[in-house]
């Protein structure tokens, strides 16, 4: 078979610029481990979107629709799954966060302090001053004396707000209004236990009366 000059023009490179789409799409991936890759998908996509527009034209000099409509897809899927992930982790934790403190608070309420101390971590109660080990029944007084914890038994809580305090142990803020007069701001942390699997657990690490 001879190829005669004019089979000759008619090739055409693949754009550079769909192959960097194709694969900044399938990099993409990256975005469902850390939030801080999202941008990844957004530059892929925007990759792909321009060679779609250089290889369409009328006369281009380059091909590549199909890769670049492939970085497309990749980029948009694993976007649109990166940011549906999050979105979901957030409301989990939301909800545990906010379960916690109204647990905390019935606790409270109906006089379990033991419970309530149970749901809490050391850092609940004010650092001791002196050299001296205090006895389960002086703890247990402070925090009964805690002024959150006497607010949590002046009636029942409803929570006003929940929002996350962007710290790296994934604390929450919870308010709480307590009986319509007094309003608690409650802070959440999940803990991590391992008893045969890892099991995330949730305490509260302080609490305070709003002022």
């Amino acid at each position: 078979m001879t190829v005669g000059p004019d089979d000759a023009t008619d090739y055409r490179p693949v754009s550079p610029l769909a192959v960097a789409a194709l694969v900044l799409g399938g990099c993409s991936a990256v975005a469902l481990l850390t939030p801080f890759a999202w941008f990844v998908p957004l530059i892929a996509g925007a990759a792909a979107l321009v060679a779609l527009a250089d290889v369409s034209r009328p006369g281009a000099a380059r091909v590549g629709r199909l890769p670049a409509l492939a970085g497309l897809g990749l980029a948009v899927g694993f976007g649109a799954q990166a940011v549906t992930d999050a979105a979901v982790s957030r409301w989990i934790e939301r909800s545990r966060a906010v379960a916690t403190a109204e647990t905390w608070l019935e606790a409270i309420r109906a006089g379990r302090l033991e419970e309530a101390r149970s749901i809490s971590a050391p850092s609940i109660l004010p650092a001791l001053t002196g050299p001296d080990l205090e006895t389960a029944a002086a703890e247990a007084a402070r925090f009964a004396a805690l002024p959150a914890v006497r607010a949590g038994a002046d009636g029942a809580a409803t929570v006003a707000s929940a929002a996350p305090l962007g710290t790296a142990d994934r604390a929450w803020l919870v308010r709480a209004s307590i009986a319509g007069r007094t309003t608690v701001r409650i802070i959440a942390v999940p803990r991590t236990a391992a008893k045969g699997r890892a099991v995330e657990k949730w305490t509260v690490t302080a609490a305070e009366i709003e002022t």
